[in-house]
């Protein structure tokens, strides 16, 4: 194995400059949920130089862990190792808890430099590969949602109050600690405020690179639930929590910059709606990425504030594709179609996939939706399932075309579990409506 001794005494001062004890070495699964190690600091420099050696079944199992056969590790491969190369660039002590930092990890093959073409984060520096080779990088903002529960999971308090001073008040003993704890790691929570469920809570996090701006997304989230336990309640970002209730989602803001790094959409409105063109015409097909879970597409309801059409519009609250526009350099595409679940990596790197494909591609661009989003309207639907979107990803090319085979094969077998195991449950609804009349 190569050990690189330059990133072992980078990574021994690193520990020394900011006095942990333990760093844990984080990488997202397929799902967006963190995996990794905890290294005692005294190790971390010999992590640094040559990287850990961890499971290959990462990637491929459930979002509970569980293992089933898939086409790209299985129990005839017997889930051999990857290595888990920290990116020291990325090394960051938590503010939220004494002595302990987070640094991401890129993964690779046992022998080489490979990239595993599994890796989100690889995933998603393709896809800023492909915006390079039109001499554009992109930049990206998430808004995210979710809601704070006690320790039963009933939300903290049970009246809508959207954007609500009085009502918001009540959950700064906890949101405050969280907007001063993750600032102080370096995440930057441009605004928060209570939105449209009981004790739900919309967050705008500061906009960057993808890569950063993904990375800071998971942590924020990894923060958001630690914090949160830490006054004895919780934290869910699950897609659709509580019937009758808003659902939870993660809108995606996205801009094109030239090589001096201006906005590109500022000034050439006919090259963004070229991007709005390209995003609409593969949205169903990513709508799986998106929206990964069974629970996801409990989101999409008419006048829900989630899209049900692959529509667009300008100041629009209930389109897929919103564009605000005369904003100088803040002008940007916002794509509302995913969940709080999806994995913001992926999520990121297929919605790049198609404006790099916009660009390539010159798509049809159909008329704004000028009024009610969810009247009925010559657009497609987004699927209502995800059944539906598993057929979507495999009726389409782009994520094959841009991600690979191996790579688009572990997604609709991981979404396709995720199906065939909730066909397999008898859930309340049904015993409710069923047991005594049949």
């Amino acid at each position: 194995m190569h050990l690189d001794q330059d990133a072992a005494r980078r990574a021994a001062e690193l520990v020394s400059l900011h006095g942990v004890h333990t760093v844990e070495c984080a990488f997202p699964d397929t799902w967006g949920a963190l995996r990794g190690k905890r290294i005692p600091a005294s190790q971390f420099a010999n992590v640094a130089a040559g990287g850990f050696a961890i499971a290959n079944a990462a990637f491929v199992w459930d979002p509970l862990c569980g293992i089933f056969e898939t086409a790209y590790t299985n129990p005839d491969t017997g889930f051999p190792d990857m290595i888990a190369v920290p990116d020291l660039d990325t090394f960051r002590p938590l503010t939220w808890r004494d002595g302990a930092a987070v640094v991401m990890c890129n993964e690779r093959e046992v022998h080489g430099s490979t990239p595993i073409e599994l890796d989100p984060r690889h995933v998603l520096r393709t896809a800023e590969g492909m915006l390079a080779r039109h001499g554009y990088t992109a930049t990206i903002a998430t808004e995210l949602e979710f809601y704070l529960t006690d320790a039963q999971w009933n939300p903290l308090y049970p009246d809508v109050q959207c954007y609500s001073i009085t009502k918001g008040a009540e959950l700064e003993h906890i949101m405050s600690d969280i907007r001063r704890e993750v600032e102080a790691f370096g995440i930057v929570v441009e605004a928060c405020n209570t939105e449209y469920g009981p004790a739900q809570i919309e967050v705008n996090l500061r906009y960057g690179s993808p890569m950063e701006v993904a990375d800071n997304t998971v942590l924020f989230k990894y923060a958001v639930k630690e914090i949160a336990r830490r006054h004895g309640t919780r934290a869910t970002f699950m897609a659709k929590p509580f019937m009758g209730q808003s659902g939870n989602g993660t809108h995606l803001h996205v801009s094109l910059r030239d090589a001096a790094g201006h906005n590109v959409f500022d000034g050439d409105e006919p090259l963004m709606m070229r991007c709005v063109a390209g995003l609409l015409a593969h949205q169903v097909e990513l709508a799986g990425v998106g929206s990964p879970s069974i629970n996801a597409y409990r989101r999409f309801e008419d006048y829900s504030f989630a899209p049900t059409y692959v529509n667009w519009g300008g100041d629009n609250r209930q389109v897929a594709i919103r564009t605000v526009t005369d904003h100088g350099p803040a002008t940007r595409i916002e794509i509302r179609t995913a969940a709080a679940d999806a994995n913001p990596y992926l999520l990121a790197a297929t919605q790049l996939a198609a404006v790099a494909d916009a660009l390539d591609t010159e798509h049809a661009l159909p008329p704004a939706c000028r009024g009610n989003g969810y009247a009925p309207q010559d657009r497609p639907l987004l699927p209502r399932s995800l059944q539906d979107a598993v057929r979507a990803i495999e009726a389409g090319s782009l994520l094959r075309r841009s991600f690979g085979d191996a790579f688009v094969t572990n997604l609709t077998q991981l979404l396709q579990h995720e199906v065939d195991e909730f066909s397999r449950q008898v859930t309340e609804w049904e015993k409710t409506r069923y047991m005594e009349v049949s």
